[in-house]
């Protein structure tokens, strides 16, 4: 089986916010803090737009109270940037 995955960066919740418009991906990895906004922000403004979508919240701040209000405002996952395997199994899904 063949698997095409296309990857777009965004350093910034403006740039991210314009990918999403232009690109509209089935997954989104997200990090809570970014240099002009929060990912939680984006987390629920994709989902808003795109309800289906995938969303990953993938941090340095493997936090319990972040992971459960990711996970309450839509996010699919909740990864600690030190587990990468984790983050990479969620393709295979």
């Amino acid at each position: 089986m063949d698997i095409s995955i296309e990857i777009r960066q965004a350093f910034n919740c403006a740039e991210a916010i314009q990918l999403f418009s232009d690109f509209v991906p089935d997954k989104v990895i997200l990090d809570i803090a970014l240099p002009d906004g929060s990912g939680l922000e984006l987390l629920q403004k994709f989902k808003k737009e795109k309800p289906s979508i995938v969303q990953v919240i993938f941090t340095n701040y493997p936090i319990d109270e972040f992971r459960r209000m990711c996970i309450k405002m839509g996010s699919n996952y909740f990864i600690d940037k030190s587990d990468l395997n984790s983050l990479l199994n969620t393709f295979k899904e």
